[in-house]
């Protein structure tokens, strides 16, 4: 089995319908690009036990994932032996030096025996671990199949992105002046804690492909409307798909008239950043905002669109509050907001309502003339930059999406979803065709406790299936 991953309206037919799917690779394709990513130097390593419990728990997450997949999902937030799972975190727990860090795993193995409640919630999200591992019926991709599948994942605190994090967050007093300088009725709502890590164990669905680069609990388990939430995101995946994925296409499609240093300290902040300031992107607002009435009329758009004012809000916030203050060039920020667009749109379009809502952003830049889309006979096809046009066009489109969908209204939403979306192909034709000649790409982990050599551990260890 294998699709077209740029056929939109026939990717979008069969959305969210892959429930008894078992294969490795969603989108089905022929063949993938895959770039290996080792996770031990993350690992802790606690010894030859430590490991041992590790795979017992491998073994567990993936033997619930095989029955999810054969049988169904017993209930949203539970496993169908959610007495084993526990079993296994708590065995992992007799390692962990740190109090928070054993308390956190104990509530969870709590809470997958007998489920959450706000006590549990509350205490989860206020606790610093530096050493987490998290077990539940994880979200999947929407475009595959709605709800969770069983999976695990172990990090550990990354200190320096961390640290990033606290500096960006202890300016969030003034976004909301700057939100309001962009539109007088936004608002900013209350942010989740968030806990920047390097990934070192996954098993289950999160081990699929494509790999995803944060989890955001406990509504991605299936618990919504929690006040108490937490964001744990993966700075080592994020950082390998940014060097490996999207830097790629960005030499090949951008032309943006400036070279910076990818792996100066300034670049190599601005991924994490960028993916705390989407986490506040999702929470602006206006006082009358509801997304009822469009996830009714069009859930697809609702979804691709929420992700869009995600990405717009964050990338502003960013590139205009935070980079000045921190001495990261904003236009940097630009660039690796452009990378990330390629990289999602990459992915395919009617498969994922991110990468849908990525196609939205171009193809509104492109048909406002902040991006010019070159692609003359015989030449490659290229993105033209302008940084300040892109960033003219960033607010413009930051100003339609407060009154075409924070608002509520859906006719208005889903009339600028089709406009923009990737349902009129027109506006980035060549791109796309240019990017459909080449395999999809994802990232491979390699999580033996036995090193993959230096000289080895990126790009020397590309396959292609």
């Amino acid at each position: 089995m294998s699709v077209n991953r740029f056929d939109y309206s026939g990717n979008l037919a069969r959305a969210s319908t892959y429930h008894g799917y078992r294969n490795t690779f969603w989108p089905p394709a022929d063949s993938y690009h895959l770039t290996s990513l080792d996770l031990t130097p993350a690992n802790p390593a606690m010894g030859d036990a430590w490991q041992e419990r590790l795979d017992a728990l491998k073994t567990v997450i993936d033997e619930q994932w095989r029955d999810a997949k054969l049988h169904g999902v017993p209930e949203r937030t539970r496993f169908s032996d959610p007495r084993a799972v526990a079993q296994a975190l708590r065995a992992l727990g007799d390692h962990l030096q740190r109090p928070h860090d054993r308390q956190a795993l104990l509530l969870r193995a709590k809470a997958i025996e007998h489920g959450y409640d706000d006590e549990i919630l509350k205490t989860l999200a206020g606790l610093q671990e530096e050493v987490a591992l998290v077990s539940g019926q994880l979200a999947t991709w929407y475009g595959k199949q709605t709800g969770g599948l069983p999976s695990a994942f172990g990090c550990q605190l990354n200190p320096a992105r961390q640290r990033d994090v606290e500096l960006a967050m202890a300016l969030v007093d003034q976004v909301p002046a700057y939100l309001k300088g962009l539109h007088t009725h936004l608002r900013l709502g209350d942010v989740p804690s968030f806990a920047a890590t390097d990934l070192f164990f996954m098993a289950g669905e999160g081990n699929l492909h494509p790999k995803h680069i944060a989890y955001f609990l406990p509504e991605d388990e299936g618990v919504k409307r929690s006040p108490f939430k937490k964001t744990y995101y993966f700075a080592n995946t994020h950082a390998a798909m940014v060097e490996h994925l999207a830097a790629p296409l960005a030499r090949r499609f951008l032309a943006t008239g400036a070279q910076h240093d990818a792996a100066s300290e300034p670049f190599r902040r601005i991924p994490t950043l960028g993916v705390l300031s989407h986490e506040l992107g999702h929470f602006v607002h206006r006082q009358e905002t509801t997304y009822s009435p469009l996830n009714n009329a069009n859930r697809w758009a609702s979804v691709v669109l929420q992700e869009v004012a995600a990405d717009v809000f964050g990338i502003l916030i960013l590139a205009q509050v935070w980079a000045p203050a921190l001495q990261i060039p904003p236009e940097q920020v630009l660039e690796y907001y452009l990378g990330e667009c390629l990289r999602y749109l990459n992915r395919g379009l009617g498969l994922f309502p991110d990468c849908d809502g990525m196609y939205l952003q171009l193809s509104y830049f492109v048909q406002l003339g902040a991006l010019t889309l070159q692609h003359e006979d015989g030449q490659p096809v290229q993105l033209l930059v302008d940084h300040g046009a892109l960033l003219a066009g960033l607010r413009s489109l930051a100003r339609v999406l407060a009154d075409a969908l924070l608002t509520g209204d859906p006719e208005a939403a889903v009339a600028f979803y089709q406009f923009y979306g990737p349902a009129r192909l027109q506006p980035l034709q060549p791109l796309v065709t240019a990017l459909a000649s080449t395999p999809a790409q994802s990232i491979e982990y390699v999580q033996e406790p036995v090193r993959v050599p230096t000289d080895c551990a990126a790009t020397c260890a590309q396959a292609r299936l």
